[in-house]
């Protein structure tokens, strides 16, 4: 069951990556520096604000219906979704609001596109529900179906040279066709009709150790995504957009995080309260895993970074080249990081994320302001790179309640072939 999941949920990162190679590179390039950073600056608190909205409580989903009964399922799930239709409603009204502070009314208009369908982000619940029941190829098919849909209608898009606010229509279409898709199943399954349950001491107790959770993941995309955000603001649209295009490719191997951690967080889960070693000799393969794609990823920028900027976005996109390979540092401690993360779920240590993560992100902010007047987007991504370690790597050494994990993570970087981590996972 493992195995076909992670072979549809692999099947769906490919295919979502090579629509964002096509497409996405292509809406770049067809937009220019400038337009692509009042976009992708626009996307990205889009992102932050979805991430709000779904309160963390996916992965605190996955693993209460992982191991609760049957008969307990219903009610936790639509408690659960109940509370994520209300914070999705305050994610679009809070998005707009940044939007419009932060980058005046065409901002506002193009967030307001892009933030609407944050009402529908309740869905979410279904697809932890999936996950849970060690279902991931459903999540797969879904993503994989609403991202070709939504791509196309892009595509036709770009081709036919529309205006910004109808490239943002596209990009939240896909979100719009997955919650479609998921309603449909829900009402195929009687699924609809739970979610007139509702329970608050179970919603208090979801919230109470989503919440650290969901701060974790804002510090995260913070983290992630602050560096374009003090460009726009300190450098202007046109540096955002090299940057943009930059990590649009350095950050196509952090998919690998969450897919890894969709396919075998039930089984780490039921590790954990079944066989303690076990359970570590899973987590040390999975840093191994995330050793070799943080390797593959360094050494394939190196030899052909010049050549795959140039190829995809043209001579106007020169200069984020070598911001390509610096960015690519970071992916190593960024996949060790989200793995951390998803194991301290398990473990209900949370808090520790949030510090973690609090402590790199002071420190992204101090070197930006000193590194991106000087330096610009190659700057940030130097300050990406020590802060990323500072806060996914180097923590896990000296915090006492995470060296257990910091020692998994050092003995991990050395280069074991990959079928020894994939054989240790399933013994």
């Amino acid at each position: 069951m493992v195995l076909r999941n992670l072979s549809w949920l692999t099947l769906s990162q490919v295919v979502r990556m090579a629509t964002g190679f096509l497409v996405g590179t292509w809406l770049t390039r067809s937009l220019g520096p400038e337009k692509s950073g009042v976009l992708s600056t626009a996307v990205l608190i889009g992102t932050w604000m979805g991430h709000a909205s779904e309160l963390g409580l996916r992965q605190v989903l996955v693993k209460e219906l992982a191991v609760r009964p049957e008969h307990e399922s219903d009610l936790v799930f639509a408690s659960a979704t109940r509370v994520m239709l209300l914070s999705g409603a305050i994610g679009t009204l809070l998005g707009c609001l940044a939007a419009w502070l932060f980058g005046g009314v065409e901002m506002l208009q193009l967030g307001f596109i892009l933030y609407a369908p944050l009402l529908l982000n309740a869905y979410q619940s279904v697809l932890a529900r999936w996950d849970a029941a060690q279902q991931s190829q459903r999540t797969a098919k879904l993503a994989m179906t609403a991202n070709l849909l939504s791509s196309a209608v892009r595509a036709v898009m770009i081709w036919q040279g529309v205006s910004l606010g109808w490239l943002a229509f596209s990009l939240a279409l896909e979100s719009i066709i997955g919650m479609g898709i998921a309603s449909c199943w829900c009402a195929r399954r009687g699924w609809l009709h739970s979610l007139r349950r509702w329970d608050s001491g179970i919603a208090r107790r979801l919230l109470k150790e989503s919440l650290p959770l969901l701060a974790a993941q804002i510090g995260s995309l913070l983290l992630l995504k602050v560096d374009q955000m003090m460009l726009f603001r300190m450098r202007g649209a046109e540096e955002a957009g090299i940057y943009a295009a930059a990590t649009r490719l350095s950050e196509i191997v952090y998919a690998a995080a969450p897919l890894m951690i969709t396919s075998f967080m039930p089984m780490l889960s039921h590790a954990h309260h079944q066989d303690t070693q076990l359970y570590r000799r899973r987590q040390q393969a999975l840093f191994g895993i995330c050793t070799l794609l943080g390797y593959g990823t360094v050494l394939a920028w190196w030899l052909a970074g010049d050549v795959v900027v140039t190829m995809l976005y043209g001579p106007a996109f020169v200069a984020a080249a070598p911001v390509l390979l610096v960015h690519g540092l970071a992916t190593l401690p960024l996949l060790h990081g989200e793995m951390r993360g998803a194991l301290l779920v398990i473990e209900q240590k949370t808090a520790w994320s949030l510090r973690c993560v609090m402590m790199g992100l002071v420190f992204n902010l101090l070197l930006n302001i000193w590194l991106i007047p000087a330096y610009g987007a190659l700057g940030a991504a130097w300050a990406t790179v020590v802060s990323y370690t500072l806060a996914w790597f180097v923590s896990s050494l000296i915090l006492p309640a995470l060296r257990q994990m910091g020692a998994l993570q050092v003995s991990s970087l050395g280069v074991t072939p990959f079928f020894r981590h994939w054989r240790a996972l399933f013994s």
